[in-house]
C-alpha cells in the first residue's frame, strides 16, 4: 500500500498557552514494500509521527493517505486501516491480558468478524513465524513466560492480522545481540514478502542493517529523508555512525557493507 504524508502537523495542548508544537510541516511518501527508519533526539516527534499514521490521533492540520484516502476522513472506515495497518509499541509485552497465548495473538482477529477456523490458522502461523510451538504455546498464559517470549508473542499479535504495512517504536530496546540479529532476520523476511515496515529506534546499528530509507527528524521538522547508506554516510546529520560503518571505513573497504558477515567478507578480499 502506498503511504503519502502531506504538510502533516500536530500541536499538544493547541489554543492553550502551553501549546507545544510536535510535528510541523511533515511532508514524505513510501511506496509498496518500503522499509523506513525513523532516528531523531528524544522529543523530536518520533512517537507523534508514529501515532498518527496509525490513527490513534488525528493532526492538527495536513492529511495522510493510505492508496489515496485520507485516513482522517469523516466518511474513512478506521475498521479498514486496522486490517491493512499494525503498530507495536515500545515494550508490547506490557500489552498481553488474556488468558492464554493463542487468544491474545487471536484478539484482534476476533473482532474482525473472522472465522474460528481462518483464525486458528493465522494465529499459528504468526506464533511459528515468531520461533514458536504452535502446539506447546497455544495454552499457556503469556503472563508466565520469559521478557523476550512474552515480546515475540505480542509481535505475533500485530502479524496475524497480516497487515501491509507494520510500524515499531523502538523494538531492539533491551533485546540481547542473538535476539536482535533473529529479529532483523524476521523483519528482512517481512519485507520480503511486500510487507511495508516503519520503525523508530536510537539504534543506528540495526537500522543500517535493515532499512532501505532513513528519515531524521530534529524538533518535530524534516532534517533528512533518503536512501538509508546516504543518510548514514553524511556526517552534517550528527546521528551515531553505525560500528559496522565505522570499522569499514576504518580498514578502507570500498564494497559497501550492510551486515556483519559482509564485513567480514570484505575483510578477508583485503587480507587475501
Amino acid at each position: 500500500m502506498q503511504l503519502e504524508v502531506k504538510d502533516l502537523r500536530f500541536t499538544y495542548l493547541a489554543d492553550t498557552p502551553l501549546a507545544c508544537e510536535a510535528l510541523s510541516g511533515l511532508s514524505f511518501s513510501l511506496a509498496d514494500g518500503d522499509f523506513l527508519g525513523i532516528m531523531g533526539k528524544t522529543g523530536c516527534g518520533k512517537s507523534t509521527l508514529i501515532q498518527l499514521l496509525a490513527g490513534l490521533m488525528e493532526p492538527s492540520a495536513g492529511s495522510i493517505l493510505i492508496d489515496g484516502k485520507d485516513i482522517n476522513r469523516a466518511d474513512y472506515d478506521k475498521t479498514d486501516l486496522r486490517r491493512h495497518l499494525s503498530i507495536v509499541f515500545q515494550y508490547p509485552e506490557y500489552q498481553l491480558f488474556e488468558s492464554t497465548v493463542e487468544k491474545d495473538v487471536a484478539f484482534s482477529l476476533k473482532y474482525m468478524g473472522m472465522d474460528k477456523k481462518e483464525m486458528e490458522k493465522r494465529t499459528k502461523e504468526a506464533l511459528e513465524m515468531m520461533g514458536f510451538s504452535f502446539d506447546r504455546i497455544r495454552k499457556k498464559s503469556p503472563l508466565a513466560l520469559s521478557s523476550g517470549e512474552k515480546r515475540r508473542v505480542a509481535i505475533a499479535g500485530a502479524l496475524a492480522v497480516k497487515p501491509e504495512i507494520l510500524i515499531f517504536d523502538e523494538p531492539f530496546a533491551g533485546l540481547d545481540p542473538f535476539a536482535k540479529d533473529a529479529f532483523i532476520r524476521i523483519l528482512h523476511s517481512l519485507n520480503s514478502t511486500g510487507v511495508t515496515i516503519i520503525i523508530v529506534s536510537h539504534d543506528s546499528d540495526s537500522l543500517f542493517m535493515c532499512t532501505k530509507h532513513m528519515m531524521v527528524l530534529d524538533s518535530g521538522r524534516l532534517k533528512a529523508f533518503g536512501n538509508a547508506m546516504d543518510i548514514f554516510h553524511d556526517s552534517s546529520l550528527f546521528i551515531v555512525k553505525p560500528q559496522i560503518l565505522d570499522v569499514a571505513e576504518r580498514l578502507g573497504l570500498k564494497k559497501p557493507c550492510r551486515s556483519y558477515a559482509e564485513l567480514l567478507d570484505g575483510t578477508m578480499e583485503v587480507l587475501s
